[in-house]
């Protein structure tokens, strides 16, 4: 059974991302942290309202304990959606990526780094704007979606969601339970 550790209606289209990679970081603190060893993650990933995104890859990461603050701390898991590392989402709807395994220690910062790919006059979000300073949107403009240690210059916006509006998680134990 599917627990959500971050959930968030999105409200207001946010720019073209074309070429960018957004790093979204969520402090441990404004989680809901489940009972048990989290196992399992997928993401929701929302276009705008008037345009489409493509999301040409998207990662899941535990943030670094020194570096820059949108840094992986190890190789990240990708995540994927329906098996392929890339998808178009229509404007105004979202989709869900595949189930990853992923151990979050509930402790360290939680990093989601995705790369907007789709190509000129595309590429919007939807966003949400006044959230805890505990969730900061940090972007670049270019391919480093996957990059542990990401380049220096990443503009920031604290409080600030873009694109993903749900993260769920399965527990160790819950995913056993589904599967025996």
């Amino acid at each position: 059974m599917a627990d959500t550790l971050y959930s968030q209606a999105l409200d207001t289209d946010f720019d073209v991302w074309n070429g960018y990679t957004i790093v979204m970081r969520w402090a441990a603190s404004v989680l809901t942290l489940p009972t048990g060893t989290i196992a399992r993650m997928r993401a929701y990933f929302e276009a705008g309202a008037a345009q489409a995104l493509t999301v040409s890859k998207a990662y899941v990461e535990h943030k670094a304990g020194s570096g820059d603050v949108y840094d992986f701390a190890t190789t990240p898991r990708q995540f994927l959606f329906s098996g392929s590392a890339s998808k178009a989402i229509t404007a105004g709807t979202t989709e869900v990526t595949d189930w990853l395994t992923f151990t979050y220690d509930k402790t360290t910062d939680l990093l989601i780094a995705f790369y907007a790919g789709g190509g000129v006059g595309s590429d919007m979000s939807r966003g949400k704007t006044g959230l805890s300073a505990n969730i900061i949107e940090y972007y670049f403009l270019a391919d480093e979606a996957a990059t542990v240690n990401k380049s220096a210059g990443y503009n920031v916006t604290a409080s600030r969601l873009q694109a993903i509006n749900k993260i769920e998680v399965e527990t160790a134990s819950g995913f056993f339970f589904l599967f025996q």
